[in-house]
């Protein structure tokens, strides 16, 4: 039972030891003095920190995958209003991780991974715009808000980040920019 409960254990660890040091300098004895466990249980479950690294963005990826896909937006739009609340949510919950994952330097191509999640998503109905750059305009905006939210540690409340999430859905006021 107790090798069960370490791999949750190793990936807090991990995740928290982000945080404050760059990837390329943390090491495995760093990470299990952090998790209280042993170097052997450690190896138990990984080869290395890059085989933990891997894990960890593969994991966090299928779970925003699931909330982008469980929820999909109307029209303009990357996601419903609760699926907005669901993901933040859950990038609140889990903002070690994601800040290990995307300013932690484990693996560059999370953030990127995570854009084309949203890109998959996104609903658009007519717009004088080429669909390609509304897309992009849309997923940035979204992903501005979400990595500077992470950025300040979920400072604002869910409500606030909700609501300036919403100002991204290309409005009839934004087409009116374009004309």
């Amino acid at each position: 039972m107790k090798i069960a409960c370490s791999k949750p254990k190793i990936k807090a660890a991990f995740a928290a030891l982000l945080t404050t040091e760059p990837f390329e300098k943390i090491t495995v004895a760093q990470i299990v003095s952090q998790a209280e466990i042993n170097r052997g249980t450690f190896y138990l479950h990984y080869s290395d920190k890059y085989a933990l690294a891997e894990e960890l963005s593969h994991e966090t990826l299928q779970q925003l995958s699931e909330i982008t896909t469980n929820y999909t937006g109307g029209d303009n739009q990357l996601l419903s209003t609760e699926g907005i609340h669901q993901l933040l949510h859950y990038l609140r919950e889990n903002r070690n991780t994601l800040q290990a994952l995307l300013f932690g330097g484990t693996d560059r191509s999370f953030g990127d991974a995570f854009k084309a999640l949203l890109l998959q998503n996104i609903q658009i109905n007519e717009s004088p715009l080429p669909e390609i750059y509304l897309r992009e305009m849309l997923v940035a905006h979204f992903m501005s808000i979400i990595i500077l939210w992470l950025k300040r540690n979920t400072k604002e409340s869910i409500a606030e980040i909700a609501d300036l999430l919403e100002t991204g859905r290309m409005s009839d006021e934004w087409h009116h920019l374009y004309h």
